[in-house]
């Protein structure tokens, strides 16, 4: 009897947790770059021998028969690609490949992200609001000159010259203006993903290096997440109703064991 009190409170911790990761998909599903989180279980007895083996953890060896209590294994990040929707804004970017845009906080950190859903700051550099000032190829923040720009898929930065009101050049000097480089847009990526750790607002931060790699840049343009809606709501009742049954189960459990203990009191 105590091993099903085991199984089913394991199986209960197990539930909350994974309803958890759900509740931050479900949170994150409108986050442009946000790559969705998965639960995966294992059980005591392998968690068990796999830590109980020998220095080579690949001959490792049972040490015995014990309860296949139900636990949180990893948590597991899906980098698979997600819908890529044009927006119009001049300063929205997506990668169409696999990589990441860099951004530096105020305390010199990297951050990695997906998210290409820019802005100017008051000081003129590019930005990812909250975050910070967004990292060129060259690794410096990217300072603006002017939001009047086009972007080429290598993610070169070209201000535009202005035209006139209406439409019409102010002088003939204005029409002969080439855009002017001003600078370009850093993608980076990683050999192992699982280097990676992820932060809150589906951001990365490694200790790895990064390397520059074409990222196949859209201008005007966002990833959505990856997350589904419907996959993550079948997961959400699922969970719940996995939850539910457990503690009824161990409601009768702890009745039945009351009982017991009543009845052996009264012989």
């Amino acid at each position: 009897m105590f091993q099903g009190f085991y199984n089913l409170a394991s199986g209960m911790l197990y539930q909350n947790r994974n309803l958890n990761t759900i509740s931050n998909n479900m949170v994150n599903v409108s986050t442009p770059g946000y790559k969705s989180d998965r639960m995966v279980s294992t059980t005591f007895k392998d968690e068990m021998r796999y830590r109980s083996g020998n220095l080579n953890r690949g001959n490792a060896t049972q040490i015995g028969s014990m309860s296949m209590i139900r636990a949180v294994g990893i948590t597991s990040t899906s980098h698979n690609q997600g819908n890529v929707e044009e927006t119009g804004g001049n300063l929205d970017f997506a990668l169409t490949k696999p990589g990441f845009f860099a951004v530096q906080d105020t305390a010199g950190n990297r951050i990695y992200t997906r998210n290409g859903s820019f802005q100017i700051d008051q000081d003129g550099y590019l930005s990812l609001s909250s975050l910070g000032r967004v990292l060129g190829e060259d690794g410096n923040p990217i300072e603006m000159t002017s939001d009047h720009i086009s972007v080429d898929k290598s993610g070169n930065i070209y201000e535009v010259p202005l035209k006139g009101l209406g439409g019409e050049e102010e002088n003939d000097s204005d029409s002969e203006q080439e855009p002017q480089l001003i600078g370009k847009l850093g993608v980076f990526d990683f050999a192992d993903y699982n280097q990676l750790v992820k932060g809150n607002n589906g951001t990365f931060t490694s200790a790895a290096d990064a390397d520059a790699v074409d990222g196949g840049i859209q201008w005007k343009s966002i990833e959505r997440s990856n997350i589904d809606p419907i996959d993550e709501m079948t997961g959400m009742m699922s969970s719940q109703r996995a939850s539910q049954s457990a503690a009824q189960v161990l409601k009768m459990y702890d009745q039945l064991m009351g009982k017991i203990v009543s009845d052996i009191g009264r012989v």
